[in-house]
């Protein structure tokens, strides 16, 4: 079987993740050298250009989607750098996504990010709607740290730049109604790591999209800006869960990396971390009992229904006095488990 026939799930991390980033490089690349702009990307990752091949800036909107452009390159250069890759469970991920938004939390739990400019793999993309109503698929997203539109670094410099938060680059197809692909967009937002608590709720509406394709979006279209909130919840949920205390990461082994071009070096190893393939599973057969419950608490008429509380952040004090957080993601629990009796025992997940 070839590379190219193979299904997401038989593909390896590495794979998936190469592609992934080659589908917001490629793209961009070649809007920058149909602008003759590629050294501004030399330029936004704070390295010496030659400014004479850069182009004049215009005083429009140009200037920005060329700056963009360039950033979003940067950044798929500064992942090739180090190479983490998160790959996620589909069962986590959709856990995370459907975790409670009220729940509080320290925002600078997110400042706690485990290994540099990770890309956030989804073997399962995870679906929405956009602002027409068309079905999308994010495929994953990689993150940087963007202080101003002519400036990318590393996220290991995060402490650098008190208040800038994330830029978060993501992949997202827009479908037909049979699952094909119209077209992919290239999105870019904001993960605020602000240090005071807040709330997934709060985070989406601080999230503002820069750039959708090149184009520029604005507050005024209701319909985009709750999409865009979707898109959000997705990144902060993921994010969220690798920062907080002790999160279901496994190492697992990668080959290098092989020359793809004349001139291209073998590059270090690929560093792929299993994200929830314990937990995923678990989180499965919870679900599963769950609903063999509820058949059975319909078919025998019972009052009670069974209930499930979402998971969600859970910030806990320990130290001298209890000055230092940390947070720990709560897998989805049965609520008032005893009222079922022996029927509802052992419908839990465990927390690894």
């Amino acid at each position: 079987m070839s590379r190219a026939s193979k299904q997401p799930e038989l593909m390896s991390g590495v794979a998936l993740a190469e592609a992934l980033a080659d589908a917001i490089e490629t793209p961009r690349l070649k809007f920058l050298r149909h602008a003759d702009a590629v050294p501004l990307v030399q330029l936004v990752q704070g390295r010496e250009a030659d400014l004479d091949r850069v182009p004049a800036p215009r005083g429009d909107s140009n200037d920005d989607h060329l700056l963009a452009a360039a950033g979003m390159v940067a950044a798929t250069r500064m992942w090739r750098e180090t190479r983490v890759v998160y790959d996620f469970d589909p069962s986590l991920s959709e856990s995370l996504v459907d975790m409670e938004l009220d729940s509080e939390f320290p925002g600078e739990v997110l400042r706690r990010l485990p290994h540099p400019n990770p890309l956030f793999l989804f073997r399962k993309p995870i679906m929405s709607q956009d602002e027409f109503g068309r079905p999308t698929a994010m495929r994953g997203f990689v993150l940087m740290l963007r202080p101003h539109l002519a400036e990318v670094v590393s996220t290991v410099d995060i402490d650098k730049h008190d208040g800038v938060p994330y830029a978060v680059i993501a992949v997202v197809d827009v479908l037909d109604e049979h699952g094909s692909v119209l077209e992919r967009q290239t999105v870019e937002l904001f993960a605020p790591t602000k240090a005071e608590n807040t709330t997934a709720r709060k985070m989406m509406d601080e999230a503002p999209v820069i750039h959708v394709l090149g184009g520029e979006i604005g507050p005024q279209d209701s319909a985009l800006r709750e999409y865009m909130a979707r898109l959000a919840l997705i990144v902060v949920s993921h994010l969220l869960y690798v920062c907080c205390d002790k999160p279901d990461l496994e190492k697992v082994p990668a080959p290098p990396r092989c020359a793809q071009r004349r001139g291209i070096r073998r590059g270090r190893a690929a560093q792929v971390h299993r994200v929830g393939w314990r937990l995923g599973p678990a989180i499965r057969q919870f679900h599963d009992k769950v609903d063999r419950l509820r058949r059975t608490a319909i078919r025998r008429g019972w009052k009670v229904i069974p209930h499930v509380r979402r998971g969600h952040p859970h910030t806990f004090l320990f130290g001298p006095r209890k000055s230092l957080k940390k947070v720990k993601w709560i897998p989805p629990l049965l609520v008032n488990a005893a009222a079922f009796g022996r029927d509802g025992e052992g419908i839990i997940v465990p927390v690894h």
